[in-house]
């Protein structure tokens, strides 16, 4: 049968598409464009209101194909799902389903390679569903479940196979990396110290770990960070810089943890690239609490943050909490915008007339190419005609969101 996933929301979406595109390659399926396929395989999102309607919107669009929707929409909201096929998240039980829908071949083609993100030397490996966490305003939850780790060895293997693929980038996805291993007796620096000590050339990404998470772990996390194989790039949600905010949320840290991870990272690694995320608005944030939100990051100097205005989702504790209006959420998101645009044009300033080492992973337009810095901040990388490869360039110019460069020097492998 021909199909055609389309997936929407988070890595770890993205690492669930990956594989059940390959479980159904290995059962005898093919995959084409969305005009030619016989099914098409939604995998969807449901983190906000907005995006809850985005879905429900390409649902309509799709509603005369033969569709399956998959992920946290169905799993969270399965209401609004009514007729049509639908699986839920595409974790081990979800692929099932779906091969108990299209059908499975006698003999299944065995140790299929996982493939690569589309266009790139990218590839996604979770190792983890569901989380430990308790948040009040988090949907998530809801779809993906209590903490479940996969085996290290496993991981180990899926990560061979994508080095094989031709990967030069390993992305480590799940709700909270920092959580991985609690439930199976190991932990994420173990993981990491066993996929830093295998063979080839690859560079591991860490994804998102909550500080509640961290805190158990942050001198062995630390020490596993010392790998040349894995990129100086902390993704560490803040979403307040109140701590009465934070505690109505649920997060189980306070902003002083917070900036004591990010103080000890930077002491070991002044270079590490920091990833945050805010969510503007939430339930009785007073003007003094989104102020101290401005002040932490401030002082943090994140590269990057990932400003969210509060959704109210059903299901959840803080569904039945007062919201504030709309334009307030929308005024502080424009804030917390500018502010850390301007922080991430100055950061990334700093390298201008520098030479970089950036590992190249895609191509980009007119001829560029799209790479990472060991800290893994972004490169568009003119004059580079080979991908897979690191390359010394000249940075030429910054944007809040990229770095523009020049190749000056040779190329080789990790």
């Amino acid at each position: 049968m021909r199909f055609c996933i389309e997936t929407h929301g988070c890595t770890a979406n993205i690492g669930n598409s990956m594989e059940l595109r390959r479980m159904l390659i290995a059962h005898g399926h093919q995959e084409s464009d969305l005009d030619d396929s016989d099914v098409v395989i939604l995998n969807t999102c449901a983190v906000t209101s907005r995006t809850e309607r985005d879905m429900l919107r390409r649902i309509g669009e799709l509603r005369s194909r033969r569709l399956i929707v998959a992920g946290c929409l169905p799993a969270a909201i399965p209401e609004l799902i009514v007729g049509f096929e639908a699986v839920g998240v595409l974790n081990r039980d979800g692929m099932e389903k779906v091969l108990d829908a299209l059908g499975r071949s006698e003999n299944p083609e065995p140790d299929r390679p996982i493939p690569c993100l589309p266009g790139s030397l990218c590839g996604v490996v979770s190792i983890s569903e569901g989380c430990l966490g308790a948040c009040t305003y988090c949907i998530v939850k809801k779809a993906r479940g209590p903490l479940r780790s996969r085996e290290p060895r496993e991981i180990e293997s899926d990560v061979r196979h994508l080095i094989n693929s031709g990967a030069v980038e390993i992305q480590l996805a799940s709700q909270d990396a920092g959580a991985y291993g609690c439930d199976i007796g190991t932990s994420l620096p173990e993981l990491l110290d066993l996929l830093s000590d295998m063979g080839g050339a690859f560079m591991i990404r860490v994804g998102m770990m909550n500080p509640s998470s961290v805190m158990r772990i942050l001198d062995d996390l630390l020490d596993s960070y010392r790998s040349e194989k894995i990129y100086r790039f902390l993704h560490l949600p803040l979403q307040s810089g109140s701590d009465r905010v934070l505690e109505r949320m649920g997060r189980g840290y306070t902003s002083a943890d917070f900036v004591h991870i990010v103080n000890e990272f930077r002491s070991r690694f002044p270079d590490i690239s920091l990833t945050t995320d805010v969510i503007t608005g939430f339930p009785g944030e007073t003007d003094q609490d989104f102020r101290m939100t401005e002040n932490v990051i401030r002082t943090t100097q994140p590269d990057k943050v990932n400003v969210t205005r509060y959704s109210r989702r059903p299901h959840t504790p803080a569904f039945m909490m007062h919201d504030m209006p709309d334009r307030i959420k929308k005024e502080r998101s424009r804030r917390m915008t500018e502010l850390w645009k301007e922080i991430a044009l100055l950061r990334n300033s700093r390298y201008t007339g520098h030479e970089l080492d950036v590992l190249v992973t895609e191509h980009g337009r007119a001829g560029s190419m799209k790479g990472r810095t060991r800290n893994y901040t972004g490169v568009v990388v003119h004059g580079a005609s080979y991908i897979g490869k690191w390359v010394r360039a000249r940075a030429t110019d910054a944007t809040p969101f990229y770095i523009k460069a020049r190749c000056t020097g040779s190329l080789w492998t990790l």
